[in-house]
């Protein structure tokens, strides 16, 4: 589990306005109900044109197209720049823009056209009806015609709009608009959000228009780029053969940076931009498993255990957390495999004993484990110590290098030169010189944001993707890394 632990993300994008969820979906609601109210209105004028075309009534006629003037007097034709003003915010303040996407362009263009036809043809043919029936008693043949036509071309193109809306067809306007950083991402929609230990979410995620999703193997995680722009990493934790969902547990952070608590607040058909899965946290073939996991680590394990199962592979999984009821999937995999599964809650159980655990292990097993540091740590000592016949791999939440020293930082391209104090990353303080570094998990993860060491000795975090250049050259990776005193890269 790639934890959420890091205070930003910052990442080049297309320019957008950022709004609270709150408040995109107000606009949404005003949006849709502004356009449900436009498109009533003009079916309404376009069935009274008609019922007055075979009525022949003078008097109803009359009645008829009085109640038109008094709709067009109370402004009800003034919805339509509500829905332009409402769909003009939402543009930008999604990623669909007003001018990225066809279809955006062409619902736009839809709109203005029946606004455009409203002012120069409908309100001009209401008010010539209106004045002929009050000067002569009769409708005018020409104003009704063109009211008739006009109507109904107005229906027809606000429902195309309206089906643009709901279709989203086509792609955007230039590929190479599209920001280098986002290569391969894809929309998928929420299809349900579920509580599933004390401050766990388990978040559901559906290609759109149920289309099938790639395939993954266990390990894998995935980006997530939230209606905010923040991007976070977060393990799979669905059955790899599934390929018609994902699934992923986030744990709340309340003294984070938000990203988890934004990933709390998605409900049901909210639309959120993912990478392609990538596995650094791959599962190999072993004639026996034991998955060792702490707290919300559990999510990439639950993956493997399925993929494992399937196999029809021996396996047992040891599981910590602070209590069961912070303990996600805990009740499931209990239940589900009793005899597979220890908990050790350790405000009841305390912690496992990870030299029994190891010790009996047959040769050539696989142990996995995915939890904070001290644990992968512990129980990477114990395997060193008890059991070298097992091959061990971990995932552990981020933790820093082991100096958390004061040191100087040295951009040479730039020019610039900073002190890195004991609390705060390189990154920051490369960022707040004016030093432009791209970032993206900032756990030291995906290397978006890795330098190369022109001069010293880099103190990278073992988490790192790559500390090493293909040339020898090492890496430095300002989010998580430190120095011991003077450190020169390439920036």
């Amino acid at each position: 589990m790639l934890a959420d632990l890091a205070p930003k993300t910052r990442r080049r994008r297309a320019l957008r306005f950022g709004l609270p969820n709150s408040v995109r979906r107000a606009l949404t609601a005003c949006h849709v109900l502004a356009s449900v109210g436009w498109l009533a209105y003009v079916a309404f004028v376009l069935a009274l044109s008609v019922y007055v075309y075979f009525a022949d009534d003078p008097e109803r006629a009359s009645a008829v197209w009085m109640a038109v003037k008094v709709l067009g007097d109370l402004g009800v034709g003034a919805v339509s720049f509500a829905v332009l003003g409402t769909g003009l915010a939402l543009g930008l303040s999604t990623r669909w823009g007003v001018v990225r996407h066809w279809w955006v362009i062409a619902k736009l263009a839809a709109a203005f056209a029946v606004v455009l036809g409203g002012l120069l043809v409908l309100r001009p043919s209401v008010a010539r009806l209106g004045r002929h029936l009050e000067d002569s008693g009769a409708t005018e043949p020409s104003a009704h015609l063109e009211l008739t036509v006009g109507a109904a071309v107005a229906f027809a193109v606000l429902m195309f709009a309206a089906v643009l809306s709901y279709a989203k067809p086509w792609g955007p306007v230039r590929r190479s608009a599209e920001v280098p950083l986002e290569d391969g991402r894809f929309d998928v929609r929420v299809r349900r959000g579920v509580l599933i230990a004390g401050r766990v979410r388990s978040i559901e995620l559906v290609g759109v228009n149920n289309r099938l999703l790639p395939p993954f193997e266990a390990g894998a995680h995935i980006e997530l780029e939230l209606p905010s722009g923040m991007v976070r990493h977060y393990s799979l934790c669905s059955d790899p053969a599934d390929r018609l969902s994902y699934r992923i547990a986030v744990r709340r952070e309340d003294a984070g940076s938000g990203g988890s608590r934004e990933v709390h607040r998605l409900r049901h058909g909210d639309l959120v931009r993912i990478s392609p899965p990538r596995n650094m946290f791959s599962l190999s073939l072993h004639p026996y498993y034991l998955f060792v996991a702490g707290g919300i680590g559990i999510t990439p394990i639950v993956s493997m255990i399925c993929q494992v199962e399937r196999a029809r592979l021996p396996w047992r999984l040891v599981y910590t957390g602070r209590s069961r009821t912070m303990m996600a999937f805990a009740d499931q995999l209990a239940t589900t495999w009793p005899g597979n599964v220890v908990l050790y809650p350790t405000d009841t159980a305390g912690r496992p004993n990870l030299v029994a655990e190891v010790a009996g292990l047959p040769s050539g097993t696989g142990v996995y484990a995915c939890g904070p540091d001290p644990m992968v740590r512990a129980l990477s000592e114990t395997v060193e110590r008890v059991a070298p016949h097992v091959e061990l791999r971990s995932e552990r939440f981020a933790t820093g290098p082991s100096s958390r020293e004061p040191f100087e930082l040295v951009a040479k391209r730039s020019g610039a030169a900073v002190a890195v104090g004991t609390d705060q990353s390189a990154l920051d303080a490369l960022l707040g010189a004016g030093v432009e570094v791209p970032s993206s998990c900032e756990i030291g993860v995906c290397g978006t944001c890795r330098l190369r060491v022109v001069d010293g000795r880099p103190d990278n975090p073992s988490q790192v993707a790559e500390p090493v250049a293909p040339d020898g050259a090492p890496y430095f990776y300002p989010c998580v890394g430190r120095a011991r005193d003077h450190l020169v890269v390439d920036a």
